[in-house]
């Protein structure tokens, strides 16, 4: 793998999820656990997600490739202004490989959806575990480019199910990307733009809470 592509290997929300307990909590008793691939720790799977996904906000922003915009809208009537969050198309080329969340993001921005709404289309199936089926699908993007090794199962004898391996290389290469510049996303957000960032985690939670009321229905 030449420098360039090696530098462009990993998405800040690939980051997070390999490195999952750098940015979540340990699971509690009654809580979905998703096991770190690069630790085994167990760790709150619902906390893994937003994570990711608020990272992948946040980065798709301050690349320029596409922009979090909050836009005024009217409801009941126009006796209501409501502020919606959008994402819409920069400028930049975008820097994020293929079959990321950032990537997809970078796409969809091109029709300036509301943020959550991108989020959830790219969740695309209802589950009734809408955390792990993000970070399922952070998983099988790495293995689209070759980072993991996937492998499909039946369950039940009619659900098929993948599970993902870390090979050795890829550990090797994800722990030499620092950690601190998918921190400081998030710290510098949180502090300095605490309007988009509350904003963002909004996002998050309306598209986790949209698919899981789909596969309530």
């Amino acid at each position: 793998m030449t420098d360039t592509a090696s530098a462009a290997a990993f998405a800040p929300s690939e980051l997070v999820v390999l490195f999952g307990d750098r940015f979540a909590p340990e699971a509690g008793m009654l809580a979905l656990r998703e096991e770190v691939m690069t630790s085994g720790a167990k760790v709150h799977a619902q906390k893994l997600m937003d994570a990711a996904l608020t990272v992948a906000l946040l980065a798709v922003h301050r690349s320029g490739a596409a922009r979090l915009e909050e836009r005024e809208s009217k409801a009941l009537f126009g006796l209501v202004t409501r502020r919606k969050l959008h994402l819409v198309r920069g400028a930049a080329q975008s820097p994020f490989p293929a079959h990321s969340v950032e990537s997809a993001l970078v796409d969809a921005s091109a029709g300036a959806p509301e943020a959550w709404s991108a989020l959830a289309t790219w969740i695309a199936v209802e589950s009734g575990n809408p955390a792990g089926r993000a970070i399922g699908l952070v998983k099988a993007g790495l293995a689209e480019r070759g980072l993991l090794e996937a492998e499909e199962r039946k369950a039940l004898g009619v659900f098929t199910v993948s599970s993902y391996a870390l090979p050795a290389a890829t550990r090797e290469l994800a722990s030499a990307r620092p950690l601190e510049p998918v921190h400081d996303l998030l710290r510098q957000a949180e502090q300095g733009e605490p309007e988009l960032w509350k904003a963002a985690r909004k996002a998050v939670d309306q598209a986790r809470a949209f698919m899981t009321e789909m596969s309530n229905d």
